[in-house]
């Protein structure tokens, strides 16, 4: 400093002020407040010194701006090194917060590996339980399977056995089939033999029962035919000019209980008179008693109507 080179006053006024402080230091220690020991007199305590008040004088204040001037440049450093400190100290918080995000990072990573490991393993697990599962359901479903297999050819088994069974019974049935149809036939064949048989003896009994009747009917037609001709003959007026071998056909309508409906002239004799004296006679006589009691079906066939030949046999030539 310049205060304590060589051509200056710095250092005599710091020795001298060296050497005041030591004498107040001494009196003051060498200085008894006990109060057992018994009071000397003070002795007036002689002094030549001169108070000089350093700070008015050059050298004062040349040190007071040395001490502004260290005080500033201490303040400085302190400032300086308080700034330093808060630095550090913010570098280190800054450091130590590094170092806790670090250690939290690093946590954070272990606990993601962790995690990552955790999944990886559940994920494994997982694949092991899923490849089981697929064991066990391609185990299930084969088990499935061959019963299934086992039930189909159980199945086609019985089904092959139902079906020799009812190719036998169908057999059997055929067999017994054609033999009923044998013995139906058999019992068919005689049956029609005898039919015809029957029918034949039927058709010859009916023939003979209607060759009798046509006989009969024919007999009884004719038996009829020749009374209703006397009748009409018995009650037929002779016109004059009647002569041997006149004929008028006549066409008879009776009714069922035997009377005359109606009389016609088919075929004339040539002679008008001859004709009408025969239709006269046809209603003269009115009824045939005898129609009444023919059957509807012969009277029908035969009686309904008839053609008469009205033929006298006892004319004049």
């Amino acid at each position: 400093m310049k205060w304590l080179k060589d051509d200056g006053y710095g250092l005599p006024i710091l020795l001298a002020v060296s050497l005041h402080t030591i004498i107040l230091v001494a009196g003051v220690v060498v200085v008894d407040f006990s109060d057992d020991e018994k009071q000397q007199p003070k002795r007036p305590v002689i002094v030549n010194a001169t108070v000089i008040d350093i700070s008015d004088t050059i050298i004062g204040k040349r040190e007071a701006e040395e001490r502004a001037a260290k005080q500033q440049a201490a303040n400085a450093a302190a400032k300086r090194k308080q700034k330093a400190e808060q630095k550090r100290k913010k570098e280190a918080k800054q450091k130590a917060l590094e170092a806790r995000e670090k250690q939290l990072a690093q946590a954070k990573r272990v606990k993601e590996r962790e995690a990552e490991a955790i999944k990886e393993k559940e994920r494994q697990q997982a694949a092991e339980r899923k490849r089981l599962e697929q064991e066990s359901e391609k185990k299930r479903l084969a088990q499935e399977k061959e019963l299934e297999k086992q039930r189909l050819d159980k199945q086609a088994e019985e089904k092959r056995k139902r079906k020799e069974q009812e190719l036998i019974r169908q057999a059997e049935a055929e067999r017994l089939a054609e033999e009923e149809r044998k013995r139906q036939a058999e019992s068919a064949r005689l049956a029609e033999e005898k039919k015809q048989a029957e029918e034949a003896a039927a058709q010859t009994a009916a023939a003979e029962k209607e060759r009798l009747r046509a006989a009969e009917e024919a007999q009884m037609v004719q038996s009829i035919s020749s009374l209703i001709n006397s009748r009409i003959t018995s009650v037929w007026n002779r016109p004059p000019n009647a002569r041997n071998g006149m004929k008028t056909q006549l066409r008879i309508y009776f009714l069922p209980n035997g009377e005359v409906r109606d009389t016609q002239v088919t075929k004339s004799s040539g002679d008008a008179l001859f004709d009408q004296r025969a239709v006269d006679a046809v209603y003269k006589v009115g009824r045939i008693e005898e129609l009444a009691d023919v059957d509807s079906y012969t009277f029908e066939r035969n009686f309904r109507q008839i053609d008469l030949i009205f033929n006298p046999q006892d004319l004049r030539n």
